[in-house]
């Protein structure tokens, strides 16, 4: 651009000279057209020399927007790799904690104890059969300690018995006589599912007691 106009301004003396030197009018009517094409020509250049620094700047624009479009992705990227990570960890860790739940063995809190026992002396004289899937040490316990919870209610037991089910026991099952006995169950069920621990109801109009609570294999 600064050679363009240092171009037209050395012109503009070459024609000021020019003018001042004696020649016929013919030479110098074709020193004044050709100085006219040398300054159009310079013209040119200098709108060439502009376009020239116009498209530099865009193609400048487009580069940095590229670079800045590659980090916004790279970042994106490793975003979602970390989140996926974090999700994977999480999984591991609740699966770790199910574990340990699990070996832990299901027990009723000492501080839910006095609230349960007065829940359950609102029935107190049922009668309950207390069934637990013979060989399983932790059913077995969690059996016994409910045991003891339902005759410090008031209530008949009948067990603990441990039997060799023919069919897997899983979970907690409580076994209604009749559907009078539907409050009971009703309770037990709401306890166990607030404990985490999974159970499910059966009517068995044959069963000799109000309910019957079979402990399984904990799932």
């Amino acid at each position: 651009m600064e050679i363009a106009h240092r171009g037209l301004g050395a012109i503009k003396d070459i024609l000021a000279v020019i003018r001042r030197s004696p020649m016929n009018p013919a030479e110098f009517q074709n020193l004044v057209r050709l100085g006219s094409i040398l300054q159009w020509s310079v013209v040119i250049l200098i709108l060439l020399a502009g376009s020239l620094q116009v498209y530099k700047f865009f193609v400048d624009k487009r580069i940095q927007n590229i670079r800045q479009e590659a980090v916004r992705r790279k970042f994106v990227q490793y975003e979602e790799t970390i989140a996926d990570l974090k999700d994977r960890v999480d999984q591991q860790i609740e699966q770790v904690e199910v574990v340990l739940e699990r070996e832990k063995g299901r027990t009723i809190p000492n501080h839910l104890l006095s609230q349960v026992r007065n829940e359950l002396s609102k029935y107190e004289g049922t009668s309950v059969r207390l069934n637990c899937i013979q060989g399983d040490q932790e059913a077995l316990a969690f059996s016994k300690e409910l045991k003891k919870v339902f005759e410090e209610a008031g209530w008949k037991v009948n067990g603990v018995n441990q039997v060799p089910y023919n069919t897997p026991i899983k979970n907690i099952v409580i076994v209604l006589n009749s559907t009078t006995e539907k409050a009971k169950a009703n309770y037990l069920f709401s306890l166990f599912r607030a404990l985490n621990y999974r159970s499910t109801a059966r009517l068995n109009k044959n069963q000799t007691e109000d309910l019957g609570v079979m402990v399984g294999t904990r799932d």
